[in-house]
């Protein structure tokens, strides 16, 4: 059951993007560059993503 005030279509849609992500991540790291072939470090991939998460997530009201 999601947490009170959380429909559970919101926390799936969360859950999905939290897993793209996630996955968008570990690409960049395994292929050392990111979707626009700039070459990444590790940090450098971990940082940009959780940055483009927390813009993302700025734009939601709860």
């Amino acid at each position: 059951m999601p947490p009170s005030g959380f429909s559970q279509e919101a926390i799936n849609g969360l859950l999905i993007f939290v897993q793209s992500c996630y996955k968008d991540l570990l690409k960049e790291i395994k292929e050392g560059k990111d979707n626009q072939g700039r070459k990444v470090t590790e940090g450098q991939a971990i940082q940009k993503e959780i940055k483009q998460i927390a813009e993302y997530l700025k734009k939601f009201e709860i």
